[in-house]
C-alpha cells in the first residue's frame, strides 16, 4: 500500500493548525508546527513531500522559512498563505520558488487542488530527473540500445522500418515511420518536421490523424513554441499533462490535441534534422516513459536513414551553405587564417548587432566586444586550431556590445570540413548570458547550502573528540607531578586533535564543486564523482552513505560510460529509502578482478521482482513514470568491458547490487 504524502504545516495560530490537520489527515500525513525554528528541526529529522506555511508569524516569518528551504531543500514544493493579501509579497514568494500563494480564510477545495498540483509537480520533476539518468546511459550505448528490447514485438516493428531506407520518396518514408509510431505508442496524431537550414525554420514533411494535410504544410521558426524548445535542448520531451507542467504554462497559442499528453523527439545525428511530434494516444491515456524510450529509438532509426540517404547522394559532409545557415541560437562563421569572416549566418549578425553582410571580410575578434586579454585568448585558440586541427573551446567570455549591457558568449572553434588542408576554421558563438547568470546563482546557493550543512557536520563530528581532549588535558593538569601520566594524557589529546584535523580536511574537500566526469578517467575517480553528486539527495532523504574503496581502482582506466552505471545504481538505492536508511558502497580488488557493491537497507525485492529486474520496461516504481531500463542499460554498458551486474535481495532486509569487472581491464595485473 502506497504511503500517504507527508506535509509539514507551519502557522502560529493553533486553531488553523488543528483545522488543517483535521481536513487533510484523511489524504495526507500532517505534521503541524507553530514557528519556523520548530519547522527547521522537523525538516532535519524527516523527509517531507511538501511544506505549507503562513507568511506572517512572530520572530521568523514564512519568507525566512522559504529562503531556508531554497538553500537546504531546493526541490521541496512550498505553498504559502496569509490573512494579509499583499501582491508584492506574493511576487517575492514566487520568485523565491513558492509554487502558489493562497489567502485566508482558506477554502478547502482550492487548497486540495493546490496541494494536488504541487505534489504532481514534485512527482514529475523527480520522474524527469530519473528519465535524464536513463537516457544518458542509453545514449552511451548508442544504437546498441535497440538490443535492450530484442525479441519483443516493438523490436520487430522497428526492424521492419529499416526497409524504408530504399524508398526514394522521403514523404513516404516519413508516413511509414508515423504508422510505426501508431503501432509502437498508439500515437493517433503525429507529424514530422524537418529543419531547413536555408530558411532557418521547421517545415512539415508529413502528418497522420485529423487535419493531416494542413499540418503537413505548416512551417515555423526554429525558436518558436515547444518544438523550438526541444530543438534547442536536443532532448526527448515527455509531457504527461501540459496543464500541470510549469515549463509551458505561458506558451502562447492554443493546441488542437484531444488529450493533454504529448511527446516530441528531436532528430539528432551528425546535425540537427528536425523533430517528430506524437500526440493523442488512442486509449486517451498519458504517454509514459516507456513510450518516450520507444519514440527515441524510432527517431534514432529515422536519423540513420536520413544520413544514409545523404551519404548516397554524395553529401556526407554538409555543404558550407547548410553549415552557415544551420540553426541554433548559435552564431557560425567560416574564418580565414587572418581571422577575417569568409561566410557567416544570420544568427551571428543578430548576436553582434550587425548585418550579416557587413561581417564578411571583417576581422571577427574586435566585433565580439571582449576585453583585450580575452581577444588574445581567442587569437591563440584559433592559431592552435589551425596548427593542431583539433577542436578548441574557450571559457565564457564577458562581452559588451553597443552599450547593451554585459553579456556572456560561449565560443568554440572547429577545423574546416570543406577543405581540411586549407588554413580555415569555423567559429561558433552562443549567447550564454542566462546560463552563466544561473550558474553563478547556483554556485552561490550551493556554496551557502554546503556551508550550512558543513557547519552542522563540524559541530557533530568535532564534538566527541573535543570532549575527549578537554578531559585528557584536565587529567594532565591534575597529574603535574607525574611526568609519565602527563605524557600519556597529552598523547591521547594529540590523537584527538589529529582526528579533528582529518575530519576538517575531509569536510572541506567534500565542499569542493563537483566536476562532471571526463570522457575517460580512472575507475576510482568516476565512482567518487558519482557518490559526491548523489550526496545531497542522500542527505535530504536522511540516508547514511558509507563509502570505502581500494586505491588500486585508481590504476584502472575506463570510459566515462561507467559513471552512468554508478549514478543509476546509487539512484535506485536512494529511491528504495525515501525516509532514511543506510547505503554501503565497497570497492575491492580480488584475484578474479574488480567487485564494487552497493548495499541498501530498503524494503528489498520479492522473488518475482528479483527474477524480472533485468527485463526491459519492468519496474517496481509506482505510477506511470517508471521506465524499467536503468539496470538493463547498466548491464549492457558493463558487457562492453566483459563485466556483469548481479542483484541479491531479501524482503525486509535490503538489496545489494554488485558491479563486477574482469581482471583483464587492469592490464592483467593486480599490482597497485
Amino acid at each position: 500500500m502506497r504511503e500517504k504524502p507527508w506535509i509539514l504545516v507551519v502557522d502560529d495560530d493553533q486553531a488553523i493548525l488543528e483545522m488543517l490537520q483535521a481536513l487533510l489527515s484523511q489524504d495526507y500525513l500532517v505534521d503541524p508546527v507553530t514557528n519556523v525554528r520548530e519547522a527547521q528541526k522537523h525538516l532535519q529529522a524527516r523527509a517531507y513531500d511538501l511544506v505549507l506555511t503562513d507568511m506572517v508569524m512572530p520572530e521568523l516569518g514564512g519568507m525566512e522559512l522559504l529562503k531556508y528551504l531554497r538553500l537546504h531543500y531546493p526541490e521541496m514544493p512550498v505553498i504559502v498563505f496569509t490573512g494579509y493579501a499583499n501582491f508584492q509579497e506574493a511576487v517575492t514568494a514566487v520568485k523565491l520558488g513558492a509554487l502558489d500563494y493562497l489567502t485566508k480564510p482558506i477554502q478547502i477545495e482550492i487548497l486540495r487542488h493546490t496541494l494536488g498540483r504541487a505534489l504532481e509537480f514534485r512527482r514529475l520533476a523527480k520522474a524527469q530527473k530519473d528519465l535524464e539518468a536513463i537516457f544518458q546511459g542509453a545514449e552511451a550505448l548508442g544504437w546498441q540500445a535497440l538490443e535492450l528490447i530484442s525479441g519483443t514485438p516493438e523490436a520487430a516493428i522497428l526492424s521492419s522500418l529499416k526497409e524504408a531506407a530504399d524508398e526514394p520518396r522521403l514523404e513516404v518514408v516519413g508516413r511509414r515511420f508515423l504508422m510505426g509510431a501508431l503501432q509502437l505508442v498508439q500515437a493517433s496524431r503525429s507529424s514530422i518536421f524537418l529543419f531547413s537550414p536555408k530558411l532557418d525554420q521547421l517545415t512539415g514533411l508529413c502528418s497522420l490523424g485529423p487535419q493531416s494535410e494542413e499540418r503537413s504544410r505548416v512551417s515555423m521558426g526554429i525558436t518558436d513554441g515547444i518544438m523550438g524548445y526541444v530543438a534547442s535542448q536536443r532532448r526527448p520531451l515527455l509531457v504527461p499533462d501540459i496543464t500541470r507542467d510549469h515549463r509551458f504554462a505561458v506558451q502562447p497559442g492554443g493546441r488542437n490535441y484531444l488529450t493533454d499528453s504529448f511527446m516530441i523527439i528531436p532528430l539528432v545525428g551528425k546535425r540537427f534534422w528536425g523533430v517528430i511530434n506524437l500526440a493523442d494516444r488512442e486509449d486517451g491515456k498519458p504517454f509514459s516513459a516507456r513510450d518516450l524510450f520507444l519514440g527515441w529509438l524510432l527517431g534514432r532509426l529515422l536519423v540513420e536513414i536520413l544520413e544514409s540517404r545523404e551519404d548516397r547522394e554524395g553529401e556526407a559532409i554538409p555543404a558550407m551553405e547548410n553549415l552557415v545557415h544551420e540553426h541554433m541560437p548559435i552564431g557560425l562563421a567560416l574564418l580565414g587564417e587572418d581571422l577575417r569572416v569568409i561566410q557567416a549566418n544570420a544568427t551571428l549578425g543578430r548576436l553582434l548587432g550587425l548585418k550579416t553582410s557587413s561581417l564578411v571580410g571583417e576581422e571577427i575578434i574586435p566585433r565580439l566586444g571582449v576585453s583585450p586579454g580575452e581577444q588574445e585568448m581567442v587569437k591563440e585558440a584559433f592559431q592552435k586550431l589551425l596548427a593542431s586541427k583539433e577542436q578548441q573551446q574557450l571559457p565564457s567570455l564577458k562581452s559588451v556590445i553597443n552599450q547593451k549591457g554585459i553579456r556572456f558568449l560561449g565560443v568554440k572553434m572547429f577545423p574546416s570540413m570543406i577543405n581540411p588542408e586549407s588554413p580555415q576554421g569555423f567559429l561558433l558563438v552562443e549567447d550564454v548570458t542566462e546560463r552563466e547568470q544561473l550558474k553563478q546563482r547556483l554556485h552561490l546557493y550551493e556554496h551557502l547550502a554546503i556551508m550550512g550543512k558543513l557547519s552542522l557536520c563540524v559541530a557533530h563530528e568535532l564534538n566527541n573528540p573535543l570532549d575527549g581532549i578537554r578531559r585528557y588535558v584536565s587529567l594532565a593538569q591534575r597529574k603535574k607531578t607525574e611526568p609519565e601520566e602527563v605524557e600519556r594524557y597529552l598523547s591521547e589529546a594529540l590523537k584527538g586533535l589529529q582526528r579533528m584535523s582529518l575530519t576538517i580536511n575531509s569536510l572541506l574537500s567534500s565542499a569542493n564543486p563537483i566536476k562532471a566526469p571526463r570522457t575517460a578517467d580512472n575507475l576510482l575517480n568516476l565512482l567518487q564523482d558519482a557518490v559526491k553528486i548523489m550526496m545531497f539527495q542522500a542527505s535530504d532523504q536522511r540516508v547514511e552513505v558509507l563509502f570505502h574503496s581500494s586505491q588500486e581502482l585508481r590504476g584502472v582506466r575506463v570510459e566515462g560510460d561507467i559513471y552512468h552505471v554508478f549514478i543509476n545504481v546509487i539512484k535506485n538505492a536512494l529511491q528504495a529509502m525515501p525516509h532514511g536508511g543506510s547505503l554501503r558502497i565497497l570497492g575491492a580488488v580480488n584475484p578474479e578482478g574488480i567487485d564494487i557493491s552497493f548495499s541498501d537497507t530498503g524494503p528489498g525485492l520479492s522473488s518475482e521482482d528479483l527474477a524480472n529486474v533485468f527485463q526491459p520496461f519492468y519496474t517496481t516504481k509506482t505510477g506511470e513514470q517508471g521506465l524499467g531500463l536503468g539496470l538493463p542499460i547498466c548491464r549492457k554498458i558493463l558487457e562492453r568491458y566483459g563485466g556483469r551486474l548481479e542483484v541479491a535481495s531479501e524482503v525486509g532486509t535490503g538489496t545489494t547490487i554488485r558491479v563486477i569487472l574482469p581482471k583483464s581491464i587492469m592490464g592483467g595485473s593486480l599490482a597497485a
